[in-house]
């Protein structure tokens, strides 16, 4: 059996029939879980959940917020939609409570309550060793991650969000000057974003972030403006990677700043706008004259 794998719930149209996780959408609904519940879960934005339930025909979910437990036991956001994936790959329960590190009536007692669909005894099996291990690596990432679920609040922190990749995504300010904290990976979301031709303003109302901020990254990234007629509220990662297919647009490291993202029609080209800007960047230019 392939590795288990975080598909990204949104990664397909949303009037794709049939979807990896509509059986799944359909269990978590029966069992009463709300929008934001069922977002969270699956890592997808609710208009895109919403789409499949009406696609589907099925009960509209209600929209109370997702009740966060804050014991020190408690499932990150993220392993929910890891567990999800395993369970639908055909995971022996014996093996996520290893990997999860979870007792086996814990697994179960999850996964009747998110509703997931019963499976063949014929189909279960157990993943190769390559697999497990790709999957504690990649629980062994969240580390700090889990306090975000149970701590007392961090002033600093804007957001918590469960990216499309199922990597959980801290947003923080700048205490002295109230300003977003940009990383690596809140470039890259904001860019897969864009590239989705997700609207500016609905970017920002996700990710916790000023609109005007999220205008002024983009354009500090490289990312191309996009057509007004094109922009839509959701976010649909499978719009950005056939949108980056069919431009000349690469994703770039800055030579001049490490860990510096930035896009670029120039295949030449190595240095971030951002780079260009600084003063550390200005004083070595002088030095070179």
């Amino acid at each position: 059996m392939s590795a288990v794998q975080i598909t990204p719930l949104a990664g397909g149209k949303i009037s794709q029939m049939p979807w990896r996780y509509d059986g799944a959408l359909a269990g978590m609904i029966g069992k009463g879980l709300g929008l934001d519940a069922i977002s969270s879960y699956l890592g997808a934005a609710p208009a895109v959940v919403m789409g499949r339930v009406v696609a589907l025909g099925l009960a509209t979910p209600h929209e109370k917020p997702l009740r966060r437990m804050k014991h020190a036991k408690a499932w990150p956001i993220s392993d929910f939609r890891r567990l999800i994936d395993c369970w639908l790959d055909n995971w022996k329960a014996s093996s996520a409570s290893k990997a999860f590190g979870r007792s086996a009536s814990s697994i179960y007692g999850q996964v009747r309550r998110l509703g997931l669909p019963r499976r063949s005894r014929r189909e279960l099996h157990q993943p190769t060793p390559e697999v497990f291990d790709q999957l504690r690596r990649a629980r062994s990432t969240l580390g700090a991650y889990r306090r975000d679920l149970f701590s007392v609040v961090d002033k600093s922190l804007v957001k918590v969000i469960t990216r499309a990749s199922g990597e959980i995504l801290r947003i923080e300010r700048k205490l002295n000057r109230n300003e977003v904290r940009w990383t690596t990976a809140l470039d890259l979301e904001v860019s897969d974003r864009a590239w989705s031709c997700q609207h500016h303003k609905a970017i920002a109302r996700d990710l916790g972030i000023s609109s005007r901020a999220i205008c002024t990254r983009l354009s500090a990234l490289g990312v191309p403006a996009r057509d007004r007629k094109d922009l839509v509220d959701f976010y649909d990662p499978a719009i950005g990677q056939e949108r980056i297919r069919r431009s000349r647009y690469r994703m770039r490291q800055c030579s001049f700043r490490k860990g510096q993202i930035f896009w670029s029609a120039h295949f030449g080209e190595t240095t971030s706008k951002v780079a260009k800007r600084s003063k550390a960047y200005h004083e070595a230019f002088q030095a070179i004259l």
